[in-house]
């Protein structure tokens, strides 16, 4: 039987890269890329095949919070620096900056229509910003602790934004805010049936139930629904 004979010189393909250390990452729209922290720096990675397409050079701070656009043409992130950067991803240049936190922005969530940003804080604050202006347009306070994350309704014009965090001891809460400028109390509704940080948050296809899952219980997931009328 003849010897299989094998190649003696080899020539290296495409190679995969570190692309992510953990933390906060975004997924685009239609799954193609993924934005995710490495460090203080962004990778635009493809999901097709895990190569890099470009790097974004942060601020010498570790990321702490992303998000994208609904086109997907804009990248919004923030760093211990608590600088709200704004990416232009055709051109890969930061567009506009801010600061208003007096915290760390652990998270960040930008509204359907692409024009307002809703920010969540170490500082329990909850705020909206004017995308193109880079101002404040809300201001929200009532969370005891961290806020953990942040998400617009689906549907704008239901304008609402929910917010979820881990207020201390036995205690987290989600709260229901309006963002809508003909409502006098901005926070409808405070859910606080988590009895650890609320980690994540979604809202059903239909628009009318909530989803929100926690570290209750040593690290157990819980999942509470609640119907908006």
């Amino acid at each position: 039987m003849e010897s299989l004979r094998l190649k003696a010189n080899y020539r290296c393909v495409p190679s995969l890269q570190q692309f992510y250390t953990g933390g906060p990452y975004a997924v685009s729209s239609d799954g193609s890329f993924i934005a995710c922290a490495c460090a203080d720096s962004i990778k635009i990675v493809d999901s097709a095949n895990s190569s890099i397409r470009s790097i974004l050079d942060g601020d010498s701070e570790s990321v702490t919070a992303l998000a994208l656009s609904p086109d997907d043409k804009l990248l919004f992130s923030s760093s211990h620096s608590r600088q709200i950067r704004v990416w232009d991803l055709s051109t890969l240049k930061c567009v506009r900056s801010w600061k208003g936190h007096d915290g760390p922005v652990m998270s960040m969530a930008c509204h359907p229509s692409g024009g307002l940003l809703g920010t969540g804080g170490a500082d329990r604050k909850v705020l909206v910003w004017d995308v193109d202006g880079g101002f404040c347009t809300h201001f929200f306070k009532g969370h005891g602790g961290v806020v953990s994350c942040v998400m617009f309704h689906p549907d704008p014009k239901k304008q609402l934004l929910f917010s979820g965090s881990d207020d201390g001891g036995d205690n987290a809460t989600i709260r229901v805010w309006d963002v809508s400028k003909t409502k006098k109390k901005n926070c409808i509704a405070t859910l606080d049936n988590h009895r650890s940080a609320v980690t994540s948050i979604a809202v059903s296809e239909d628009g009318w139930t909530l989803l929100s899952a926690g570290r209750d219980k040593a690290g157990s997931t819980r999942l509470h629904i609640t119907f908006f009328f």
